[in-house]
């Protein structure tokens, strides 16, 4: 399946008698794969979806830490990440399926069978360290997410000294001359690509050793999202803070103000958390407003009428990360006014 590698994420490439129903899949997730310029190769799922996510081996705190620092996407693009024990789960994690770190590129990953990995965090271990696992836990997310490896990047121009990389990789890694070049130094097209400017600050980048290059060209371990990460993949998976209708809330902020302005409105509201624990979900204000919460699946976690100061609603909860979605009501078919409503950690 997967190529070994020390500390190298190895990219990996779906075998041909595989490409057609990959392909297939892609269109029936997400109709604008039909596309040129695309996201990826055509390899988006669908904004709004739910991934699944299972765990099929490993540590418990180090799968904690893996699910934490990956659920930081969750943030910025319209996609949600639903940690579970689902056996359809779109996106399987191993720590043992081999020695590297590795991924499938977004929807590539509905064409893997069910019962293998379609990632796999090789090097990460009960003693690695939170930077660590930050660097590779979001670096593969964002393969998973359909993202490619920043010095792929259409528009790079990085001074490969190749005579030195060839040696380097195929001494270290094992990798053929065509391995390489398939991982360093083939550019993605862009007609394959959707893409903001190169960003050498992308925890999708390779770090790049100065002895690697010809002139004084280096890039270090990144180990967390840049902000063109985060701008990128809001624009590639768009809906979280603009959707009509879908108001965001930041876990900790001021309460938002909104307003039930019609006979039957329903506002709905969404916020990611990236720490299970305690969270308050309130109102405030004179109208009588009905809460229902619910997870990244849409199923109903809580609701509730009068629970909160005078006719407002509350929901505490303990919460696993995700994302969130509220809908409020008011309470009477015929009821319209004013409220505000916040999320808070804690009681």
């Amino acid at each position: 399946m997967a190529k070994s590698s020390i500390e190298t994420c190895f990219d990996v490439v779906l075998p041909p008698w595989m490409r057609r129903e990959a392909r297939r899949l892609a269109l029936e997730e997400n109709p604008e794969n039909g596309a040129r310029g695309a996201l990826i190769s055509q390899k988006k799922w669908k904004p709004g979806r739910a991934l699944r996510v299972r765990f099929l081996d490993g540590l418990p705190d180090v799968q904690n830490k893996v699910r934490e620092m990956a659920l930081e996407w969750t943030q910025y693009a319209n996609i949600g990440l639903v940690f579970g024990s689902d056996p359809d789960a779109e996106i399987r994690i191993s720590f043992a399926a081999d020695p590297g770190s590795w991924s499938f590129m977004g929807t590539d990953n509905l064409v893997i069978p069910r019962n293998q990995p379609t990632m796999n965090f090789g090097w990460l271990k009960a003693n690695s360290t939170e930077t660590e696992i930050s660097r590779v836990s979001k670096h593969e997310l964002g393969h998973a997410l359909g993202l490619i490896h920043e010095h792929q990047h259409p528009e790079t121009n990085i001074p490969w000294d190749k005579p030195v990389v060839y040696e380097h990789y195929m001494r270290t890694q094992g990798w053929t001359k065509e391995e390489v070049d398939l991982n360093l130094f083939q550019k993605y097209s862009v007609t394959q690509t959707q893409f903001s400017a190169y960003d050498r600050d992308s925890i999708m980048h390779y770090p790049v050793d100065e002895k690697f290059t010809t002139g004084s060209f280096t890039v270090g371990w990144n180990t967390k999202l840049s902000a063109t990460d985060k701008a990128f993949i809001a624009t590639a998976y768009p809906g979280l803070k603009t959707t009509p209708g879908v108001t965001a809330l930041a876990v900790g902020a001021a309460p938002t103000s909104a307003a039930i302005g019609a006979h039957g409105e329903q506002d709905v509201f969404s916020f990611s958390i990236t720490k299970k624990g305690v969270y308050t979900v309130e109102t405030q204000g004179k109208t009588d407003v009905y809460l229902s919460l619910f997870n990244g699946s849409d199923q109903l976690v809580a609701e509730d009428d009068d629970s909160g100061l005078d006719t407002n609603s509350r929901v505490v909860s303990t919460l696993q990360p995700g994302t969130y979605t509220l809908r409020v009501r008011h309470y009477r078919p015929t009821g319209t006014g004013q409220y505000s409503v916040s999320v808070k950690a804690g009681s």
